[in-house]
């Protein structure tokens, strides 16, 4: 199995990510969306890479103190093989070291893998958005605090 590095985004890798999302996702982002997340946070735009191919990516926005997980993405080649733990311990790394105590997400209540994959990494279920994906399905916002505030 080749080895997996996981490092920030480069322009060049952006034809791969789209491609990915396209694989992925039944409503991708658009390639301009991705260009846009990748100019405007490039450090926390994280990719796996595997020799010159695309493992997997995953990326987060701050507003403040919050971090927000826009998505993440594994090749299905490369998938059941913790790529997609890695870059989400790498991402939350590197977002407490930014400053951020609060991650969120919003997972598709059908994806028991991924809502599994965040319950490890200690992300918790607080509520649902009602028809949230395009397609009407419902989406389950998932929290992990870093830092606790000490009032």
């Amino acid at each position: 199995m080749e080895k997996i590095s996981v490092r920030n985004i480069k322009t060049t890798d952006l034809p791969q990510i789209y491609a990915l999302e396209q694989t992925s996702f039944k409503q991708p982002y658009s390639s301009s969306y991705i260009c846009t997340l990748a100019v405007l946070n490039a450090e926390t735009f994280l990719v796996a890479e595997s020799g010159r191919k695309i493992a997997g990516y995953a990326i987060a926005t701050i507003e403040g103190e919050a971090g927000h997980i826009i998505s993440i993405a594994v090749h299905p080649e490369y998938r059941n093989r913790k790529i997609g733990t890695e870059l989400m311990l790498k991402l939350i790394e590197k977002l407490k070291l930014l400053g951020v105590s609060t991650i969120r997400l919003e997972v598709q209540r059908s994806n028991i893998a991924a809502q599994e994959m965040y319950k490890k990494l200690g992300f918790k279920s607080t509520h649902t958005l009602k028809n949230y994906y395009a397609d009407g399905e419902d989406g389950i916002v998932m929290i992990k605090r870093l830092m606790e505030s000490h009032d």
